[in-house]
């Protein structure tokens, strides 16, 4: 189930992937710009006496145009359609030697969506299936061998992330917190069975004590369905929302598509699944995200680390007069309780944490091993507490040898020091750049898509940036900070100010990636038929609408048989039926006759009838 969506799937282009999803017959443009791999902080904080893991990270930027028909722009005395933003949203690729984190960091919309005036069964749904594509392919085309993938966001509820002024747009529909979090986790739900339930299994702490008593660290549960999921990915969600409490928060995560079916989410975190320590402090559990709560909580925990330096905490490191644990915090259930009371889940809105965590069927690379430069004093360690005794006992014997060879090698050591040269200074000549200083890739003139940057591999045993899966422009992270910075001093408070701000958001983005006076957006065109209309022709049966009361039938009554009839007809042709007015039968109005005394229609009383009590 997991793996055939995958080879089938896995070598498609966004562009065919976003036209399934869309409504049919709707054109949009998309512009995906995106960096290439550079080191970046690590996430997780190093345990104290160890170096942090060496990290990469890759930014994605999508946005997403639409074209109104009833409104041209003239531009040197043309009249070309205007282009309306309706939606952008930015993923950041973390990515180590074990793990590959996917980090979405803003999405928002303008609300311009509107102006395409698509029926009220496909309004909705163009901004659900574009973020749920994007993030599904880029966490396919991210996957690697044996190594987990995780999806990460959390859900706050703003006015407004990346279009300034679009608040102000009455069609904007901002939604509140708890439909967020619902929201969020609708887009995540649909990537999750796309593969395959992970068994039932206990607790990673007991599943970390039973795989030490083992002889092993997997700790794998046992019988059919863990031989099921052998071979297989597994996908689970995991949703926490501080303050709240399980059943609580299990009502935001959206039920099963079939019936009878277990539910793939839980209401926890996979810190400790994902951590590259999970015996280290609580502060090297947590990761380190960009504007991120849990990131400016860490920040304000660290201050109660002795002797703590600005370099070392900067770099992902410790103290080295430190153990890492914090003063007020010493667990991570505690972490979560404090996190409650932050000013960001405290002040009357609730925030949602979210992890989906694609977990590989056999890891290429054990757990144990390392690279010479990661964590170098903590695979020392654990080397030398899992040597057995037999190896002991014949490092003992063989232990005068080793010294022998070692003094041997001390006498006849080199001298390291540089020796002198003598003679006439050699010419070196000046490299030529094979690039322009500006960091931009080269780009060829039959195609929009730039090419990749050359110093950059597809593949490293850090990472993997397939030249397919990259931007139709390749930025600097320089220059894609500069794009950013621009979308961010724009304007979408009216639809003028949202074209003016498009058209000079396209153009800026495009000086940029070197594409200047270039069309560098991707027409996609949509194929998906109205679900909800479908689904509705299927339920809805042949009505028959009768202007009036319709009376029982009676023998010789040709007006009823004929409106029977009628309707029979109208009934089998799958029609509405309306009946004409000569065909319902009223019933006569019979007016009365006044009585005696009677004025008008009106009983007036005589004198002697009328009663009057007595005088006392």
């Amino acid at each position: 189930m997991a793996d055939i969506p995958k080879r089938k799937r896995g070598s498609r282009s966004l562009n065919d992937l976003l036209a399934e999803q869309l409504p049919k017959d709707v054109p949009f443009t998309f512009y995906h710009y995106s960096t290439p791999p550079t080191k970046s902080p690590a996430l997780f904080s190093a345990p104290p006496h160890a170096k942090s893991e060496r990290t990469y990270c890759e930014s994605h930027f999508l946005s997403a145009t639409i074209t109104p028909k009833d409104v041209h722009v003239h531009v040197g005395g043309s009249q070309l359609p205007e282009e309306l933003l309706i939606l952008a949203i930015e993923v950041l690729v973390y990515s180590t030697r074990n793990l590959t984190t996917l980090f979405v960091s803003k999405a928002d919309s303008t609300g311009y969506l509107s102006e395409l005036q698509l029926s009220r069964s496909q309004s909705s749904s163009p901004l659900k299936a574009i973020c749920g594509t994007f993030v599904s392919w880029l966490a396919r085309e991210r996957q690697r061998e044996g190594k987990k993938l995780v999806i990460s966001l959390f859900a706050r509820a703003q006015d407004q992330y990346l279009f300034p002024a679009s608040i102000d747009n009455k069609n904007k529909h901002v939604l509140d917190d708890r439909g967020l979090v619902k929201w969020w986790c609708k887009v995540l739900d649909p990537i999750i069975w796309e593969y395959q339930a992970e068994e039932d299994r206990k607790p990673f702490e007991e599943r970390l004590v039973d795989g030490a008593s083992n002889g092993n660290g997997t700790g794998t549960g046992t019988g059919t369905a863990a031989l099921h999921n052998a071979n297989a990915t597994t996908a689970k969600g995991y949703l926490v929302i501080p303050g709240y409490e399980t059943y609580d928060t299990l009502r935001y995560v959206p039920p099963p598509p079939t019936p009878n079916t277990p539910r793939r989410w839980a209401a926890s975190h996979p810190l400790l699944q994902i951590a590259p320590h999970p015996a280290a402090p609580p502060r090297c559990l947590v990761p380190h995200f960009p504007d991120d709560p849990k990131a400016r909580f860490l920040d304000e925990l660290d201050e109660e680390l002795p002797d703590r330096g600005e370099g070392v905490i900067a770099d992902g490191g410790t103290p080295s007069r430190s153990n890492g644990m914090w003063k007020s915090v010493k667990t991570l259930d505690q972490f979560w309780e404090f996190m409650a009371f932050r000013q960001e889940c405290s002040s009357g809105r609730i925030v949602g944490f979210i992890w989906v965590v694609l977990s590989p069927p056999i890891p290429s690379i054990p757990e144990e091993e390392a690279g010479e430069d990661d964590n170098a004093p903590l695979a020392s360690q654990r080397s030398q507490l899992s040597q057995p005794s037999a190896y002991e006992s014949q490092a003992s014997q063989l232990s005068p040898k080793k010294k022998s060879r070692n003094a041997s090698a001390r006498r006849t050591k080199p001298d390291k020091r540089p020796e002198r040269r003598s003679g006439p200074i050699p010419l070196i000549l000046p490299r030529i750049k094979s690039r322009s200083s500006s960091g931009l890739s080269t780009t060829s003139n039959t195609s929009n898509t730039t090419a990749p940057t050359p110093n950059t591999p597809e593949s490293t045993p850090y990472y993997i940036c397939p030249a397919s899966s990259r931007g139709t422009l390749c930025l600097s992270a320089k220059n894609y900070a500069r794009a950013h910075e621009l979308l961010t001093q724009m304007s979408f408070a009216t639809r003028a100010a949202a074209a003016r701000s498009t058209a000079q958001f396209k153009k800026e983005v495009a000086v940029l990636g070197g594409v200047a006076g270039r069309e560098w957006g991707k027409v996609v065109v949509g194929r998906r038929e109205g679900v909800e209309r479908e689904k509705e022709g299927e339920s809805v049966q042949p009505v028959a609408v009768v202007m009036g009361v319709r009376r029982k039938r009676k023998d010789g009554d040709a007006a009823s048989a004929s409106a029977s009839a009628a309707v029979e007809a109208g009934t089998q042709e799958g029609a509405p039926v309306t009946l004409d007015a000569g065909l319902v039968r009223k019933k006569p109005k019979v007016a009365s006759a006044p009585a005696d005394g009677a004025v008008g229609g009106v009983q007036v009383l005589g004198a002697g009838l009328v009663r009057r009590k007595p005088k006392a």
